[in-house]
């Protein structure tokens, strides 16, 4: 996401919420890796209840496998979610653009939506 997206993106109006939480049993608050992404565009949240990751997989109507836990999980962890900037939290965000997991696996289509999303919302900028 540093390197691949955001470094390459400099100047692109878009916020990325990196939600932290327990998956692995080396995962810890003191732990998480903030150094990963230190674009000033990104604010990093802990979330010690796993609450967001256990809404999304109901929302989504996820059966979440994990390679890596080797067991089924409650909750959606290493993915990205994808919004525009017409996306608002009512009942839940909405509308969602795209979403993938994990995250280094679906990169490349996360990059394809995001480079779609900023040539959409540069058409409807003023003076474009």
């Amino acid at each position: 996401m540093q390197k691949e997206i955001l470094e390459k993106q400099p100047d692109a109006d878009l916020r990325v919420y990196a939600v932290w939480f327990s998956m692995l049993e080396s995962d810890s608050r003191p732990g998480w890796p903030r150094e990963t992404l230190t674009d000033p565009r990104v604010t990093h949240l802990w979330d010690d209840g796993r609450v967001l990751g256990r809404w999304y997989a109901q929302d989504l109507k996820l059966k979440l496998w994990s390679m890596t836990l080797q067991t089924w999980t409650d909750a959606l962890w290493d993915a990205y979610l994808l919004y525009g900037p017409e996306a608002r939290w009512t009942s839940g965000p909405r509308p969602l653009v795209g979403w993938g997991t994990t995250i280094m696996e679906s990169r490349d289509e996360l990059r394809a939506k995001l480079h779609s999303l900023l040539r959409e919302s540069t058409k409807k900028a003023p003076g474009h």
